[in-house]
């Protein structure tokens, strides 16, 4: 698969016998996966996905970074991945413009994408003016969940910030995982025996609810099974911000400074104030429990 970078637009070049499939795609949930693969199926030729390097409008959090969504392209079968940097110059982009400048010089025999794809300056192009400049123009329906909703990305962050990982991951796809670098926390988890990993985001991401998770961490690609705290610890720690922590079963090695990646299956608890640090421990040791109860028999917790 080749990743192309487009900025400076005199660059851009045909690509032969391209389909092209538009959209944001952060999360590349069921219904942008249903959409690449409808691409493909009703192509013959290059695969090509459009996308952005960051969303066009402010969010609160991301599903994927841009690095997450290449590599889920790549596992799509994707040919092409072009992807629009969204500085200043791109933003004030007219709609006309990014056609004539942009999708007409990539000449792409289909174009695929959903019913609300926008683009241009203030969002002012849609698909209908597409499928006036283009021959071939193929508008996908959305995914609907069991209640007959649409399956989105904002829907989905919702789920997530709610601490519903169950139904995310069921409408992700896949299970909601984030990426960050193991920073220096304060150790008090390993003076009673449950050492963890202090994890600072390397993006964006949507954190889940404050509380405990269990979890999957990919160290050095090893995927270790785990715990994650999202939360201020308020039996141990003193003040009010809030952290990720996640403790890896059976693991000693020294990860300060090493990225890690942590996968989000199920929600298990409300993080709680205990009234001294053995109560703590007793809570930790029966959450290992349901960890352990969880993925050895695939029993949905919370």
């Amino acid at each position: 698969m080749e990743v192309i970078y487009l900025k400076n637009f005199d660059e851009v070049k045909e690509v032969p016998k391209l389909s092209l499939v538009l959209g944001n795609f952060d999360g590349v949930h069921i219904g942008h996966a249903q959409l690449i693969n409808y691409a493909r199926n009703n192509s013959n030729g290059n695969l090509g996905v459009f996308t952005f390097d960051k969303p066009l409008k402010t969010i609160e959090g991301c599903l994927t970074s841009l690095d997450d969504r290449i590599e889920i392209f790549k596992e799509l079968g994707v040919d092409y991945v072009f992807i629009i940097l969204t500085d200043d110059n791109f933003k004030k982009m007219s709609y006309i413009k990014f056609v004539d400048l942009i999708l007409k010089k990539l000449n792409p025999v289909k174009i695929f994408c959903g019913p609300d794809f926008k683009y241009g300056f203030n969002a002012q192009g849609d698909v209908y003016y597409l499928k006036e400049r283009f021959s071939e123009v193929y508008i996908l329906n959305y995914v609907n969940d069991h209640n007959g909703h649409k399956i989105s990305s904002s829907s989905i962050r919702e789920l997530i910030k709610e601490g519903n990982i169950y139904e995310a991951n069921r409408r992700l796809g896949r299970i909601y995982t984030i990426k960050g670098v193991v920073s220096k926390g304060k150790g008090k988890g390993l003076s009673f025996g449950f050492p963890t990993a202090n994890l600072t985001l390397s993006d964006n991401y949507a954190v889940p609810k404050e509380g405990v998770y269990v979890t999957k961490t990919n160290v050095n690609g090893h995927i270790l099974r785990s715990l994650t705290n999202i939360g201020k610890n308020p039996t141990i720690a003193d003040n009010n911000k809030l952290t990720i922590e996640t403790y890896i079963f059976d693991f000693q090695d020294e990860l300060y400074g090493k990225e890690i990646s942590v996968a989000f299956y199920s929600r298990l608890r409300d993080e709680i104030k205990f009234d001294s640090t053995k109560e703590l421990i007793e809570q930790l040791e029966k959450d290992m429990d349901d960890a352990i109860y969880y993925f050895d028999y695939g029993k949905k917790l919370g």
